[in-house]
């Protein structure tokens, strides 16, 4: 397996995600800002460890070099995503993220075109806490069918595949 970067390990959702990963077998590259929390957590775990902030761009493509995937954990990801999705689309590396943040979302479907060019995947979403907002939207908008704007359109296909069956 390719190597990938968990940016945001020591944070307290990317520190569970850290120790899944190695309590399967797993071996991601741990990563943040903070050298004393990624380092100690990457030595505990004995995982490999990289710093960087997102503010250099540089800095932010050597960090993230040799990868085929980001799974970015460092939030908010409204002020966080567009630097590491520009670093994973330039390096033409993978993205996701476990935002439930909307901004975000649209941010990366406007980066659709770019993505496709580049062989890269942008999801956004990947944590648990989005599947019960799809459905109950899901279930909103299904409830007030006079309500569905230009935007339910490319909603309803993004969402299909997470919605429960109608019983």
């Amino acid at each position: 397996m390719r190597e990938w970067v968990l940016y945001g390990a020591n944070g307290y959702t990317g520190e569970l995600i850290a120790r899944q990963a190695a309590s399967e077998g797993l071996r991601p590259i741990l990563a943040g800002r903070d050298a004393t929390a990624i380092g100690r957590l990457a030595g505990e775990l004995g995982l490999e460890a990289r710093v960087f902030g997102l503010d250099d761009p540089a800095a932010l493509a050597r960090g993230i070099a040799g990868a085929a995937l980001v799974l970015h954990a460092a939030g908010p990801f409204s002020r966080t995503s567009a630097p590491m999705v520009a670093a994973c689309l330039e390096s033409k590396i993978h993205y996701l993220d476990i935002t439930g943040e909307i901004p975000v979302f649209e941010a990366c479907r406007a980066q659709g075109a770019r993505a496709r060019e580049r062989g890269v995947v942008l999801m956004p979403g990947v944590g648990f806490d989005v599947v019960p907002s799809d459905c109950l939207a899901k279930s909103l908008a299904e409830a007030l069918p006079g309500r569905r704007g230009s935007s339910w359109r490319s909603w309803r296909s993004a969402s299909s595949a997470v919605a429960p069956p109608k019983r």
